[in-house]
């Protein structure tokens, strides 16, 4: 809470306060971390903005603790994990595709009622969505509402599913610029569609004091540090990650000026044992971490990372100017996530650990390669987008009219830009 702004993970239907709400799902961790992210530009905007309040409520809500039907959104987001080749034909062949959807309020009623309800009362200023469920139930609610909020929609990787409302929302934040190009062909107005990047939290833009932050962590200030990122809040989306690198543990050593950092998560158990396995082995250029509060600065003093090509966790090695070597296979809009990446020479991949260890030879044998990659990863970094986003966002206030009402509504698109 800064002065009068609230920043809030639940919402009051009865209060009468003004009223953001950013909406995400939790499905991974991803989505949240945007829609914090723009809560933070949000913040930062109130009082000053003249279309938000000094004493606005910013929610940042769950689209599923709106659902009449409770599921996990975190086994769901395993479930990818298992069934990935399944999951990867859907998404390149079938949620791209020309049949796309459009938008409607039919399976709110149903599914997402007491949403609609909230929206109804407390009559948002705006609404700014990070995944598809929370566009499509704020699409509902504002059809079945009849109320004429800006409803925006913030895709979280470098390529979008068929399932957003492509015609039935006011604006389309696009990551880059295939993105545009993947909207057009889906009939989407130039007016509804702008670059701004995907948004991240503050400080992966911010200047740091290198020798400071490595001397905080324990970390050499004289060696190319290496950011291993082998978990998060949940285990599971990292164990292909895992398998591939916990293969090349033994050979670490075989890299004097590297130090490697590895950051567990919240896998206390993984930890331990990583820890155990080094100690028993002597291996010194290591470091193992579970959660840690400052990444942004870890990440800012770092020279290179070894990761999963997530579209938010990539966005943010770009915005701290952070090489990557993305690891495993990927499947669905992660593949996009690496064929955009590494098409400008920010990342290079590494499906085995095999190629892991080239890809780490080669860098160690020739760190200018390190160089070469930041440059590439200039074309992609916005690092504000969080607050381009807020500021387009309001500045669409006053300026929508009432919307369209059907019930469901399917259309044919164009040729899609790419076949992923």
């Amino acid at each position: 809470m800064k002065g009068g702004v609230m920043i809030t993970t639940t919402c009051d239907e009865n209060s009468d306060r003004p009223l953001v709400i950013v909406a995400h799902a939790s499905v991974g961790s991803g989505h949240r971390s945007a829609a914090q992210a723009v809560a933070q530009a949000l913040e930062d905007l109130c009082g000053k903005h003249p279309n938000l309040p000094a004493d606005t409520e910013i929610a940042v809500l769950d689209i599923l603790d709106y659902g009449y039907v409770k599921f996990d959104g975190d086994k769901t987001a395993n479930v990818t994990v298992v069934f990935n080749s399944l999951y990867d034909f859907t998404w390149h062949h079938v949620f791209t595709g020309r049949l796309l959807w459009a938008g409607g309020w039919g399976w709110s009623p149903c599914m997402f009622k007491p949403f609609t309800r909230l929206i109804e009362k407390r009559k948002p200023i705006a609404v700014i969505t990070t995944h598809i469920v929370a566009a499509n139930a704020a699409v509902a609610a504002r059809m079945i509402t009849r109320q004429v909020f800006p409803l925006v929609c913030v895709p979280t990787d470098y390529g979008a599913e068929g399932f957003w409302p492509h015609l039935d929302c006011d604006l389309f934040c696009c990551a880059d610029e295939e993105m545009v190009k993947e909207l057009k062909p889906r009939k989407v107005p130039d007016s509804h569609i702008k670059v701004t990047g995907i948004p991240v939290r503050k400080g992966f833009s911010e200047p740091c004091d290198r020798e400071a932050v490595l001397k905080s962590f324990g970390l050499p200030k004289d060696k190319i540090n290496v950011i291993v990122m082998a978990g998060a809040r949940l285990a599971q989306p990292y164990m292909p990650f895992r398998e591939i690198v916990n293969k090349i543990l033994p050979c670490l050593s075989d890299f004097p000026e590297m130090h490697f950092s590895f950051l567990a998560g919240a896998d206390e158990e993984y930890a331990a044992k990583l820890r155990e396995f080094f100690e028993e082995r002597r291996i010194t250029n290591v470091t193992v971490f579970n959660y840690i509060e400052n990444i942004p600065g870890l990440m800012e003093a770092s020279d290179m990372i070894i990761a999963k090509s997530g579209g938010l966790a990539t966005t943010e090695c770009l915005c701290a100017r952070l090489p990557l070597i993305l690891v495993g296979k990927s499947y669905g809009q992660e593949r996009a996530n690496t064929l955009t990446v590494t098409a400008v020479g920010a990342a290079v991949t590494a499906e085995t650990s095999e190629e892991l260890l080239k890809q780490l030879d080669q860098i160690h044998s020739d760190p200018t390669r390190l160089q070469t990659m930041l440059s590439g990863g200039e074309t992609l970094r916005r690092p504000y987008a969080a607050r381009d986003i807020a500021t387009t966002t309001l500045d669409m206030v006053g300026t929508i009219k009432p919307p369209k009402r059907h019930f469901a509504k399917v259309y044919w698109g164009k040729k899609p830009h790419r076949v992923r």
